[in-house]
């Protein structure tokens, strides 16, 4: 298990064990303290031992609350261990950060493992009837001798057809993904999952004035990146045309500056070969936009990356591999990977993001108009809607749709618009054979129609759907680069969460509280801009320069039993076989050949390489054992 994990910490390796635990874990050095670093962690009395993945954002306060004596020699995880031993785990009240840990304690043959509030660290776990193990990937657990690879077939089709699932879930019998802000606690004879933390849980934050959100939120921003500088090399960061990047690397200037040092940013951009066309509501490229942003600040060593020369279907195989799970986005995983080398070229350990942005600081949902409609606010519904409009923000016919949705009778909604939304994610490549299409209209008519408008509700599952974790802990294996992310701190989730919708929409801007908020510190250009850049706009470039691998592929998956029983592979063939030749910039183009086609083939390439040849036998099972984490 070790060996399957060490590419997502290519450190020293540690381990411990009796005859009914095993604890261990790869070392990774990022932060200056990870030096001192001496894992696994035994109390003074061997009562408790410590194993942990972990970054503490308040090392400060913990050392003042816990008496530590030097604690600029102390690594995070002896933090964690000095937490732990004061409150338990009620520790995880106190603590802020990127963690995943495990408890042991002997004396009562109990295992306690968490994982951080927002889910900067992965784990997953396996739970048996003699064995339970934990890992911070999938490929920790399928190390186990025996472990039977059998797919979740509802799983699979739910992603295929892009319906969010149960967020614990993976596409393993027998694996399961602890979701942020939860633990579990396990004895020979119990078993116990639990939440500790949500966002939605924040306790109200009402100030008197607008302006009053906006001071807050910078300050509370400002923390979270500052935390986040916390390394052993130089600091990168990610640099679109969009509000969530650009107030990050603001933020990250600003603090670096006073330090007299310097941030390079990375823009993505389209190849040069790349027709220049675009739907009309999307920038062709960021380039101009981020250079307004990196303009105003005279430490921003500014790098325009395009992707020519790295070939889409190698480098999905490569994410897939570490993964151990599809790859989504498959066509933007090209200037990812172009902006890591360039990262990597440069010394660069860390690259800030601005990922969960969207859930946080540039929040925007039409639902609050339903909302302020339910409450009987209509004059301020009437004045929030006729700024917005005035703005060019949402058309008269889309307010007043999305104020009075819910009203509509269950009924008639179902008549009037299910079928034509179904008609179009039932082009998804799956095997028809094994679709049943009264249950997809059914899970989309009560995912998306008819329900009373909740913004909370809304915004809480979208948090739940996303988990970024997995995706920069693949990262950190391909590239040796830490992703970090200030807009999914503890902090800043709790006060956008806080905080009342009506921020969200106020003067009249979707996304009103963030461009607020950055008035100093972004340029205009950035924060009246409504269109958005659109990632990965040379897609076409790069699928037709693999289109003889793709077709490939294709023949490998028909001897694939899992991937012929998951997938329509003729329908597959035919969009190999005709590609378009203009167009790309259309929707129904791409979602055909950019969208259904490539999460096929994502799909297809993880069944084939995850497939298990043969039954295999059972787990070999002591009476209790943990797995690894990294």
């Amino acid at each position: 298990m070790l060996s399957a994990l060490e590419k997502f910490g290519p450190g020293r390796q540690f381990f411990w064990g009796d005859h009914r635990i095993a604890l261990g874990g790869n070392l990774s050095s990022f932060l200056p303290e990870d030096r001192f670093d001496n894992q696994p962690l035994w109390s003074s009395d061997r009562s408790t031992c410590l194993v942990a993945d972990v970054r503490l954002d308040n090392r400060a306060d913990l050392a003042r609350e816990l008496g530590l004596v030097h604690p600029e020699e102390l690594a995070d995880s002896a933090f964690l261990m000095a937490a732990w031993l004061r409150w338990g785990p009620a520790c995880l009240d106190h603590i802020l950060g990127g963690f995943a840990f495990a408890v042991w304690t002997p004396g009562r043959q109990e295992l306690f493992a968490a994982r951080d509030h927002a889910g900067d660290c992965p784990l997953y776990y396996h739970r048996g009837e003699r064995l339970f193990a934990l890992a911070s990937m999938p490929g920790g657990l399928l190390a186990l001798p025996g472990f039977p690879r059998q797919f979740k077939r509802s799983e699979l089709v739910d992603w295929l057809e892009s319906i969010s699932s149960n967020w614990n879930s993976t596409y393993f019998e027998g694996i399961e993904r602890l979701p942020p802000g939860h633990f579990v606690r396990v004895t020979p004879a119990s078993f116990e999952r639990r939440q500790y933390w949500h966002p939605s849980n924040a306790k109200p934050t009402r100030y008197l004035r607008n302006q009053d959100y906006e001071e807050a939120l910078v300050e509370i921003l400002d923390r979270a990146t500052e935390a986040r500088l916390r390394s052993t090399g130089p600091i990168g960061s990610h640099l679109s045309a969009g509000l969530d990047s650009s107030s990050v690397t603001a933020s990250a200037a600003r603090l670096q500056a006073a330090r007299g040092q310097r941030l390079t940013a990375f823009t993505a951009v389209p190849r040069p070969e790349f027709n220049g066309i675009v739907q009309s509501c999307h920038l062709p490229s960021e380039a101009e936009g981020a250079a307004d942003v990196a303009r105003l600040y005279p430490n921003i060593d500014h790098l325009l990356v395009n992707s020519q020369g790295y070939d889409v279907y190698a480098i999905m195989k490569a994410w897939v591999d570490a993964l151990d799970e599809p790859a989504p986005n498959v066509t933007n995983l090209p200037w990812a990977t172009a902006i890591l080398d360039q990262a990597k070229q440069r010394g660069i350990r860390v690259l800030l993001t601005g990922a969960m942005g969207n859930l946080t600081i540039s929040w925007n949902s039409w639902s609050i108009l339903g909302y302020l409609f339910r409450h009987g606010r209509l004059i301020e519904l009437a004045r929030t809607t006729r700024a917005l409009h005035r703005h060019g923000a949402i058309s008269l016919k889309t307010a007043a749709r999305s104020a009075t949705h819910g009203l509509v009778p269950r009924w008639l909604v179902r008549r009037l618009i299910s079928q034509k939304n179904v008609d179009g994610l039932y082009e998804c490549l799956a095997n028809p054979a094994g679709r049943d299409r009264r249950k997809l209209e059914a899970k989309i008519f009560e995912a998306i129609y008819n329900r009373p408008p909740n913004p909370m509700r809304d915004r809480s599952e979208l948090f739940e759907f996303r988990d970024t974790a997995p995706p920069d802990a693949a990262i950190l294996a391909l590239s040796g680069i830490e992703m970090r992310d200030p807009t999914a701190d503890k902090r800043v989730f709790d006060f956008c969460f806080s905080i009342p919708f009506e921020q969200y929409l106020a003067e009249g801007h979707p996304r009103s509280l963030v461009r607020r908020a950055m008035k100093h510190r972004l340029p205009q250009s950035t924060l009246m801009r409504y269109t958005r850049g659109q990632q990965g706009s040379d897609w076409y470039l790069h699928m037709e320069e693999s289109l003889p691998d793709l077709r490939t592929e294709v023949q490998l998956l028909a001897r694939c039993p899992a991937a012929s029983e998951a997938l329509d592979l003729p329908a597959i063939e035919h969009l190999l076989n005709h590609w378009p030749q203009s167009d790309f910039h259309l929707h129904k183009v791409n979602l055909r050949w950019e969208y259904w086609l490539t999460l096929a083939i994502s799909l297809g390439y993880f069944l084939r390489t995850h497939e298990s040849p043969t039954t295999p036998p059972p787990v070999p099972a002591p009476a209790l054992s943990t797995a690894p984490l990294r």
